[in-house]
């Protein structure tokens, strides 16, 4: 009769007195109520509508527990609290804005386990009448299944869901990397946009950019010496200068030493000893370097704007070179010079696969050329004498 409730009977205290409901639960868990009844049949028939609302409230009881652990909203918030505050602000930022977007296009979402193969495909498809690109369906699809993947971390599901392919990324990188020339005609902007006082520092800064390989947010936490804030110099006088990178202030969160490369130790040698403290990126305008990641990569695509230096062009919509495209040259320039792990700690990936995948196979031309070059003419390599058997 009854969902949660399993036994129950009348009790009167000291044989007494009105009579008391007491009831056991599925879960083996005893509960009482009041009848204010003396009379035995006028409680039975109170106890019916005590019973009927105590098995409506541990409903509601059992409910509000579950959404707790596996509600949607709940879960989205606790996987915000628990394991995205310790990581990049951008990681927290993408996961957000996956998540809205999927609760707009995919109303209804109550628990976790509602985040379904199923659910995966409509989100997909909608984004996609949408018109956004493969690749941002792809980011937004790799968030949730992040989210999902700690969820059953710590518990709150079996398995993750396994949605069909979205479609196959030709070319996963946002932009190409930008030439030698190019750089030079985006730093001839600065003039105009940071003005003439300040662009010989900024053209200095970009010069570091194109040695280094820094993320434009990675300036902000490069110093001279060593700091509890950030990354610093290694030994810049010796024969192999290093880069002592800060787990919280990167984005792998990975304490490591990287090598620095010649050309950028150059560049910072030809500072003077006396001028080397604080930080080494100084993006400074008139109210000092106060300025914000989020403006001076404005100002920087500001340049690239004015420069017309075009690295992608989607659906008539062209793109022009910002700051990350920077890093994008450092990783082009080095892949063809050395071997595919060592460009990965160069470029401070976590993964391999991601070196390979947006440098070395991006680099395939560039190879090919070079295996040709060595080999010399095609008309003057021997013909193998097998071949006429062939």
């Amino acid at each position: 009769m009854f969902k949660h409730i399993t036994t129950w009977k009348l009790i009167r205290r000291k044989g007494t007195g009105p009579y008391i409901l007491r009831f056991t639960t599925v879960a083996g868990k005893v509960g009482e109520r009041k009848t204010s009844e003396s009379n035995r049949r006028k409680a039975e028939r109170i106890s019916l509508k005590l019973l009927q609302q105590a098995d409506i409230d541990i409903e509601a009881a059992q409910h509000e527990e579950n959404r707790e652990l596996n509600g949607w909203d709940e879960f989205c918030a606790r996987y915000i609290d628990e394991k995205l505050a310790f990581g990049p602000w951008k990681t927290r930022q993408a996961f957000e804005t996956a998540r809205n977007r999927l609760n707009e296009l995919c109303p209804g979402l109550e628990w976790v386990t509602d985040l379904d193969e199923r659910v995966f495909s409509l989100f997909a498809l909608r984004l996609r009448q949408e018109g956004k690109s493969i690749s941002t369906v792809h980011a937004y699809r790799n968030h949730l299944m992040g989210a999902l993947k700690w969820a059953r971390q710590v518990r709150l599901i079996d398995s993750r869901p396994d949605p069909p392919p979205i479609g196959k990324i030709d070319d996963p990188a946002r932009g190409r990397p930008i030439t030698r020339e190019e750089a030079e005609r985006i730093a001839m902007q600065l003039p105009s946009v940071v003005t003439d006082k300040y662009a010989d520092r900024w053209a200095w800064n970009l010069e570091a950019l194109w040695r280094s390989g820094f993320r434009l947010g990675e300036t902000f936490k490069f110093y001279w010496e060593p700091t509890e804030a950030g990354h610093h110099v290694v030994d810049l006088d010796s024969k192999r200068p290093m880069i002592q990178i800060v787990a919280r202030a990167e984005k792998a969160r990975q304490n490591r030493l990287i090598p620095m490369t010649p050309d950028f130790a150059e560049l910072l040698r030809s500072v003077k000893k006396s001028q080397r403290r604080d930080l080494v990126f100084r993006w400074t305008l008139s109210k000092g370097d106060s300025m914000s990641i989020k403006t001076v990569g404005k100002y920087i695509s500001r340049c690239g704007r004015q420069a017309n230096v075009v690295v992608s062009e989607r659906d008539g919509i062209k793109r022009c070179a910002t700051a990350h495209d920077f890093r994008r040259a450092f990783g082009a320039r080095w892949s063809p010079k050395v071997m595919p792990d060592t460009l990965r700690v160069m470029m401070r990936h976590a993964s391999i696969s991601t070196t390979l995948e947006y440098y070395v196979q991006a680099n395939a031309t560039k190879h090919a050329d070079a295996l040709y070059e060595a080999v010399g003419d095609m008309a003057n390599v021997e013909t193998p004498v097998l071949s006429a058997k062939l």
